[in-house]
């Protein structure tokens, strides 16, 4: 090594070469006066060489023991030292505990725009993780930890909903080099998806719509109210044309939703645009659905402009379970959608019912289809919707319905 003018910069250069630098690689350094480039190359010198370097007698005795190999050369040396640091640095970023990976996978999924759904269903699974095996240094998380951690979970839809994320946190952290292996690469789910079945009896769903139209009283003893008025709508669309509580309801003040203007009455049709139904990998989401002839006499009066419903999620499940309690009676998870796949069956083909529902038609006969004698559903989508005189006893109504289901 020694200084040299270096015209571009209009200073002294050294260059370190690559068989002596820390990096490996050729590396210059600048200085105003010539003086203070050779006192660097003395001070490098003295540093970096082992007969200079002030040395214990226990330094100088490895060394020695080093030398007597036959394989020994001062490259290999250096070499040996660089392979360190580079598995201790390794090392440093693998060191990340269990809760400060699932915090940065969350903070990406929000980067990424996930659904407000999606955001609050990782957001309370992670945190439960996180609550178990929060402390864990991610290098030391093993698959037997996971496994444990799910079996803590009961059997069901519920621990395979928990595997699905876990699953997506860990390849995320391999793919992106935040961990040196995926410890959940070779697990399989403990648990098969849950099938929701579950339909409405004809005679409750028309006492159902009766109760909330202000026709019939919700229970013995309580009075007619129309009260619950404002879902009407849900239980029409989605009873009587399979559309999706995502479809209808909002999860987050921006998320889109069916409008007024989506139904159009005189050619009885109802569009779910692109960017209101479910977000799948289709290239095109948009689909048509068949207008009954029951849905045009019961929720034409009430059209308007806007949003069709324009209550949020969390209000709309508590006025569903109030109005459920009210009338006495279970509202299974995507029983009107059910109902409407269940019934349209009986007297459509399996292809139209999918693509009103947009959805597979093997999806369709898996999670949503009982099979009925043909050309039972008719009376589904003809509703009963007369009134009823206040003060009648409901209970063998109520038994009737709930004996379909």
């Amino acid at each position: 090594m020694a200084p040299t003018w270096y015209k571009q910069r209009k200073c002294w250069r050294v260059q370190i070469p690559a068989s002596e630098s820390e990096t490996g690689k050729r590396v210059s350094r600048y200085f105003k006066l010539k003086e203070e480039a050779e006192q660097f190359i003395a001070e490098y010198r003295k540093t970096g060489s082992i007969a200079l370097a002030e040395l214990s007698i226990e330094e100088k005795h490895l060394l020695g023991l080093i030398r007597q190999s036959a394989e020994y050369t001062p490259d290999l040396l250096l070499n040996a030292w660089r392979q360190f640091q580079q598995e201790k640095s390794a090392s440093d970023r693998y060191s990340i505990t269990v809760a400060e990976l699932t915090k940065k996978y969350y903070n990406r999924q929000v980067d990424q725009k996930r659904s407000a759904r999606t955001l609050s269903d990782d957001r309370w699974r992670l945190n439960k993780f996180v609550s178990a095996l929060g402390a864990l240094p991610t290098k030391d998380c093993a698959s037997s930890d996971i496994l444990h951690y799910l079996e803590s979970i009961p059997p069901g839809t519920n621990r395979r909903s928990h595997f699905k994320t876990l699953k997506k946190l860990w390849r995320w952290a391999y793919h992106l080099a935040h961990v040196d292996s995926d410890p959940m690469a070779r697990m399989r789910p403990m648990d098969a998806w849950g099938e929701n079945v579950d339909f409405l009896g004809i005679p409750l769903f028309s006492r159902l719509l009766r109760v909330v139209l202000g026709k019939e009283e919700p229970s013995e003893g309580i009075p007619v109210t129309t009260e619950y008025r404002d879902l009407l709508p849900y239980f029409v669309l989605s009873g009587l044309a399979g559309l999706r509580t995502c479809e209808l309801i909002r999860s987050a003040p921006d998320d889109p939703v069916l409008a007024w203007r989506d139904i159009l009455w005189a050619k009885k049709l109802i569009i779910v645009r692109d960017e209101v139904a479910k977000q799948t990998k289709a290239r095109d989401r948009k689909r048509y659905v068949p207008l009954e002839p029951s849905v045009i006499d019961i929720l034409e009066p009430f059209a308007g402009a806007g949003a069709v419903m324009k209550i949020s999620s969390s209000y709309f499940h508590t006025r569903r379970r109030e109005l459920a309690a009210l009338m006495k009676i279970k509202l299974p998870e995507n029983c009107f959608r059910n109902s409407y796949a269940t019934y349209a069956q009986t007297f459509r083909s399996l292809g139209d019912v999918a693509r009103a529902m947009g959805d597979a038609e093997a999806t369709v006969k898996r999670f949503y289809v009982q099979t009925l004698e043909p050309g039972e559903g008719i009376m589904w989508f003809q509703p009963d919707l007369s009134r009823r005189r206040p003060g009648k006893n409901v209970r063998s109504v109520l038994l009737a319905a709930t004996s379909k289901v």
